[in-house]
């Protein structure tokens, strides 16, 4: 028998700069998932939207950027309370390195390689896919 689950489609960027740098991201502690932690910009899918105009829309609400040469490069699925998470995730260029962060997020940095992840306290899935984007393909 199978389960009932409420599934939510959702996107994640790794954003880099013309230095090869990536953005990361500081969750509030009030958020309900990956409170405090650092992760990468992104969220929900609307119902009917098109993952790459939610992709842009999500990074340019988070952190005001406009993001370029969206590249799926893998999936994360994970459980928060009742709901599932089906994360689409992206590696993107954008040319502009001028935040504006919303309010649920506290903090920004552009980090240049693993050296710069271990002090911070990241999102578990999230971190793995940042080791194997500076270790395979940056």
């Amino acid at each position: 028998m199978y389960e009932k689950y409420i599934s939510i489609l959702s996107v994640g960027a790794f954003i880099f700069n013309k230095k090869k740098q990536l953005l990361v991201v500081k969750k509030s502690v009030n958020e309900q998932i990956d409170a405090g932690l650092w992760t990468i910009p992104g969220g929900k899918i609307y119902p009917q939207e098109h993952i790459l105009v939610g992709l842009r829309r999500e990074v340019l609400e988070e952190v005001g950027l406009e993001i370029t040469d969206p590249q799926w490069i893998g999936e994360d699925v994970f459980q928060n309370q009742n709901a599932m998470f089906h994360a689409e995730h992206f590696m993107c260029q954008s040319e502009s390195t001028t935040i504006v962060l919303e309010k649920k997020l506290t903090e920004y940095k552009w980090i240049s390689g693993l050296q710069d992840i271990e002090a911070l306290p990241f999102a578990v899935n999230i971190k793995k896919r940042i080791i194997e984007i500076f270790t395979k393909i940056v």
